[in-house]
């Protein structure tokens, strides 16, 4: 699935989405525990995303139940991120 970029305040946001994996480490797309789970890559406009980003995750305690609710999710998150109005994440030394 190709990934879009987003950018808010001088940021790039890269949502990171994959499938869920079960407790054995496995991914499962059709199963009752299937869904998506996600992180969010945050660097400055123009940076290299590989080496001069960071990757933030947020608790989301059930899987994102498509690919598309999880990308939302993540362009949400790093907008909070990127605002300072998440504890114990900043952006600040990007």
């Amino acid at each position: 699935m190709t990934q879009g970029v987003k950018t808010y305040k001088g940021y790039e946001i890269h949502p990171l989405v994959y499938p869920r994996r079960t407790a054995a480490g496995v991914t499962h797309r059709n199963s009752i525990d299937s869904g998506y789970d996600a992180s969010v890559r945050i660097c400055r406009v123009g940076a290299n995303p590989a080496a001069d980003g960071r990757v933030f995750r947020f608790a989301y305690f059930r899987p994102f139940e498509g690919a598309g609710k999880a990308r939302m999710a993540c362009i949400e998150h790093a907008s909070q991120v990127i605002d300072g109005r998440v504890d114990g994440q900043s952006v600040s030394d990007l």
